[in-house]
């Protein structure tokens, strides 16, 4: 499993696209449209998912998340 934390930093610009099994953790600090892709910022570097998922992301905005990529689905929660 590719996994991203909030304590890694990557050291690329460019949002990373996760691939199958990857996920991305930690504090939600912006959400973006480049495009026609959705971007999750993190402290630690950004991720793209397709654009339907913007709404659900803006609710979670300045929380602790997880986006999990799973058979090319991507799966959105809070990190409680």
């Amino acid at each position: 499993m590719h996994a991203f934390s909030e304590g890694k930093i990557l050291s690329e610009p460019e949002p990373r696209r996760l691939q199958d099994l990857g996920e991305g953790i930690g504090q939600l600090i912006r959400v973006m449209i480049l495009e026609d892709m959705t971007v999750a910022v993190f402290p630690w570097g950004s991720i793209t998912v397709p654009i339907e998922l913007e709404a659900r992301l803006r609710e979670l905005l300045g929380k602790k998340i997880g986006i999990l990529r799973l058979d090319g689905k991507f799966h959105i929660r809070e990190v409680r």
